[in-house]
C-alpha cells in the first residue's frame, strides 16, 4: 500500500530482491568482483540459473506488478540476457579466470612480441592550446571492469 509520499514498501522490497538477483548474475558472469573475495569469478551455468529465476518471477507475477516494477524487471532481464550472450561468445577458456583487457588478451602476430608495460610509450598529453572540453574520455561508469546499467524508461 502506498503512503502519501508515494513510497510503496512492497514495491521497494520487490525491486530490492530483483536487484539482488541482478547483482548476483552480473557477479556470476564475471562482470563485477565477488565482494567476499575481491576477485572476478565466472560461472555461466550459475548465471543462466539466476537469469531463469528472474524470468520465472516475471511470468509468475504477470498482471500483479506496478508499471515501475514491470519495466524494471524487464530491463534487468534484458540487460542480463545481453551480457550472458556476450559472455558465451567469449567461450569457456575465460571460465573461472579474471577478465583481462581486450588489448592484453589478443594474441600477438606471428614472430611479434608484445612490449611490456614498462617498454610501451607513455601517452602524450594534448597540446597546451587544446581546450580541455575537446578531450575524449570515457565516463567513470564506463571504465574497464565497471558494470554498466541500463536506464529504466
Amino acid at each position: 500500500m502506498a503512503e502519501e509520499s508515494g513510497f510503496d514498501k512492497d514495491e521497494a522490497i520487490f525491486l530490492s530482491i530483483m536487484y539482488s538477483f541482478h547483482a548476483a548474475a552480473m557477479q556470476q558472469m564475471g562482470k563485477i568482483a565477488n565482494p567476499f573475495t575481491g576477485k572476478v569469478e565466472r560461472d555461466l551455468d550459475a548465471a543462466r540459473g539466476t537469469i531463469d529465476v528472474l524470468t520465472m518471477f516475471q511470468k509468475k507475477t504477470e498482471g500483479n506488478l506496478s508499471e515501475r516494477e514491470r519495466r524494471t524487471l524487464l530491463a534487468l532481464i534484458t540487460e542480463l540476457q545481453l551480457n550472458y550472450v556476450d559472455e558465451t561468445k567469449r567461450g569457456p577458456a575465460a571460465e573461472g579466470k579474471e577478465t583481462a583487457p581486450e588489448d592484453e588478451a589478443a594474441p600477438a602476430e606471428a614472430g611479434e612480441e608484445k612490449p611490456s608495460p614498462a617498454e610501451e610509450p607513455a601517452a602524450t598529453p594534448p597540446p597546451a592550446d587544446e581546450p580541455a572540453a575537446e578531450k575524449q574520455e570515457a565516463p567513470p561508469a564506463a571504465a574497464e571492469g565497471q558494470p554498466t546499467y541500463m536506464a529504466v524508461p
